[in-house]
């Protein structure tokens, strides 16, 4: 399987030409049917159809079996951050020093997108991010501590699920790239928890289709050029 992250302009362009997935960060659903419909409408031109892309943005869900226990949880693990680290991180994504900057006032005026060489997807989901939120640098990095830029929910399994099921429905997905805030309890908490729910909604798998992981995304084989040549060259 050919997978591609990255959602600048020409990351969008090299996936409509050659991946058969997607890894990708939105943090609303009409950020996520924009680039869903985006993304799959330039596949035409590369004599294909919508169906051999999967796009899979990320998320990262703070499990809880009540609504209250996964806030305190949310709270408890971003109590477990270390500014230094992600001041770092913030500071090389933005191209911008924020150590001089206090952590519970605004982010400074940041540079113009054409100024970043880099990610410029990224800088501008979390330039989006913290003045649609109204975020100081310190709620920033905490919304970014776990999901790095992906959707973070915290909420109980049910709330999870609903929020993948809208996603999924309505134009914003054709799955989900699983980021646990940590792990390995994180990921057993979402197979024991969540997966349940979207399997009686009829949303996830009961077992398995296929033998591979391009198999169990509904993928087709595609034919192996070298061994067509072969046959023709004999």
């Amino acid at each position: 399987m050919l997978v591609q992250a990255g959602s600048s302009e020409s990351g969008k362009e090299f996936a409509a030409q050659y991946a058969e997935a997607i890894f990708t960060a939105q943090q609303t659903l009409l950020e996520a049917q924009q680039f869903y419909s985006d993304v799959k409408s330039r596949l035409v031109r590369y004599g294909r159809s919508p169906e051999q892309l999967k796009i899979l943005p990320g998320i990262c869900p703070i499990i809880g079996r009540t609504e209250s226990e996964a806030k305190e949880k949310e709270q408890e693990l971003n109590e477990l951050t270390i500014p230094e680290y992600g001041l770092n991180q913030l500071s090389n994504m933005l191209n911008i020093d924020l150590f001089s900057y206090p952590l519970d006032g605004p982010l400074p005026e940041l540079p113009n997108l054409s100024d970043i060489n880099g990610n410029k997807s990224r800088f501008q989901l979390v330039a989006d991010l913290a003045k649609r939120d109204n975020l100081t640098i310190r709620g920033l990095l905490h919304r970014l501590a776990g999901g790095r830029g992906h959707r973070t929910f915290a909420g109980t399994p049910i709330q999870i699920a609903d929020q993948l099921e809208e996603w999924f429905l309505h134009g914003g997905s054709d799955g989900f790239n699983v980021m646990p805030p940590y792990l390995p309890a994180g990921l057993e908490e979402f197979a024991q928890l969540v997966i349940p729910e979207l399997q009686r909604r009829g949303l996830f798998r009961t077992e398995y289709s296929g033998t591979t992981l391009r198999g169990h995304l509904g993928l087709s084989r595609p034919a192996n050029q070298y061994a067509t040549a072969a046959v023709g060259g004999a």
